[in-house]
């Protein structure tokens, strides 16, 4: 394996970063630190106007809209009704697409395309700073780009049955190099939460193990591979969350673990990755009272500055989960959990809006430095982190220039067609066998139930389709009877 260590010699970067923080405005700097969503393909005139006049730092990439044409997010508006437009506000231009829409299918290459473009509307900016293009990708239904044949995964747990940490090191590798092939430039994984719940609702498979050990083990090698293969890697959701019992995107969960067990199982797995050289880390929207008895992790200096910066020494980006899930929003409107957010140590906060709040976001956080309330020295330290992030990818020469060429080189190469079907195949496991019925015989009708993906997490063509299981048992008989249930059941 490849080792994935901290660069030694940074001086002509720190200079570099230093010049360009003292040349960019109190706006540009704002901008920077909100990672906006770019739903589908489409360079609507909200997407124009996030890069330009509210000055991304970069762009979420997900192949579908949501209720846009509601303004909703999972089923809760983010716009805070409260909220007093401060001098000089504006809200950027709308986009009114219905539900999953638009996701059609584009090959690697023109995405490839498509992410040139935006950012060549980045770089062409007064600030001229490349955007980070940021994606989940973790395996199995949690891949967030899935067109074209671009090569997919098991998740963590898969990878972790299989039991060789080369092998993941090679499907990190792989990962890699398909998306920054693209320019995608980060990837909201590895997941070092160790799901000691069984009956947890948003973890699962998501993790590699109930086993700290194995899962530091795991995530360490998927970080270096992902790394080397040229993109920034993410552990999240720190300080873990896999002995939760409530899905944050629905309420805020506590979990009550004592500093010792916090060591011994939650941290174990991100002091694992920190050591190893990760880049970035997400906060969890969970309140740890052995840390902090009232605010969650994303909003608690004493989680992310006082442990995770000055405990663990972890310098890289401090990244958030989306901010307006329920976790947070049922307790602070989204500008001001921004705020919280910015002041509590987080660099950059994932908004995931197509409405109003992305504009009330960031005017709430320029008005709270021109007020003092945030700290300008704050405000520049997460912006260091975020335009040494970027120089150390070389973004601010490569940004906008990807050739399509080499993307459909990687992805439809053999090496890494073989690869996926030999892990897919290893990662298989039978759960339980009890009346023997395996192996399957030809004489045998046998009843097949596919769990439908959603459609729009589906690539839409000859290799990401519904029905693609109940497609593959065909090819082997036809003693079959055919049928599927949905996502959640």
């Amino acid at each position: 394996m490849a080792k994935t260590g901290r660069k030694k010699d940074t001086k002509k970067r720190d200079a570099f970063v230093e010049r360009k923080l003292k040349s960019m405005s109190l706006e540009e700097k704002v901008g920077q630190c909100l990672t906006f969503t770019w739903r589908g393909n489409i360079v609507t005139p909200s997407t124009y106007e996030m890069i330009t006049k509210l000055h991304a730092g970069g762009l979420c990439l997900e192949p579908y809209t949501l209720e846009t044409c509601k303004n909703l997010y999972w089923g809760r508006s983010q716009i805070d009704p409260n909220f007093k437009p401060p001098k000089g506000y504006f809200k950027i231009a709308e986009t009114y697409f219905n539900p999953t829409t638009p996701g059609y299918s584009i090959t690697p290459e023109e995405y490839t395309e498509a992410l040139n473009k935006v950012q060549k509307i980045a770089m062409s900016r007064p600030s001229g700073i490349p955007l980070h293009l940021t994606i989940d990708f973790e395996g199995d239904f949690k891949n967030d780009y899935t067109s074209g044949g671009i090569r997919q995964f098991p998740p963590p747990m898969g990878l972790a049955a299989i039991g060789d940490v080369r092998l993941t090191y090679q499907v990190g590798l792989t990962i890699g190099k398909q998306l920054s092939a693209m320019g995608i430039t980060q990837i909201y994984s590895p997941v070092c939460d160790v799901n000691t719940n069984p009956r947890n609702p948003e973890i699962g498979v998501r993790s590699f193990s109930d086993d700290p050990k194995v899962c530091a083990k795991f995530a360490v090698a998927l970080t270096k591979g992902l790394q080397d293969g040229g993109l920034v890697a993410t552990a999240k959701h720190f300080p873990g969350r896999g002995d939760s019992g409530i899905d944050a995107h629905d309420e805020l969960d506590v979990i009550r673990a004592d500093k010792k067990r916090m060591h011994e199982v939650e941290l174990y797995p991100f002091k694992a990755v920190i050591d190893a050289g990760i880049k970035a880390i997400m906060t969890a929207h969970t309140v740890y009272p052995a840390y902090d008895e009232s605010m969650p992790a994303t909003l608690s200096p004493r989680i992310l500055i006082d442990l995770l910066r000055n405990e663990l020494g972890f310098d890289g980006v401090i990244v958030s989960d989306a901010i307006g899930m329920a976790a947070i929003l049922r307790r602070w409107p989204v500008p001001e959990a921004c705020v919280l957010a910015l002041k509590a140590g987080v660099d950059t906060i994932l908004l995931k809006a197509d409405d109003e709040s992305r504009s009330q976001a960031f005017f709430r956080i320029k008005e709270a430095v021109e007020t003092g309330e945030l700290p300008k020295e704050r405000l520049d330290d997460a912006v260091r982190h975020l335009l040494a992030m970027k120089y150390d990818q070389g973004l601010f020469e490569k940004a906008g220039k990807m050739d399509p060429n080499k993307t459909r080189a990687i992805v439809r190469s053999k090496k890494v067609i073989d690869l996926s079907l030999n892990v897919a195949r290893k990662a298989l496991m039978i759960l339980r066998d009890d009346k023997k019925i395996l192996p399957l015989k030809k004489d045998q009708k046998i009843l097949v139930i596919e769990q439908r993906i959603p459609y729009a997490f589906l690539g839409k063509d000859s290799y990401s389709h519904t029905h693609m299981f109940c497609e593959a048992m065909a090819n082997h008989s036809y003693n079959l009877i055919l049928t599927d249930t949905a996502f959640h059941a």
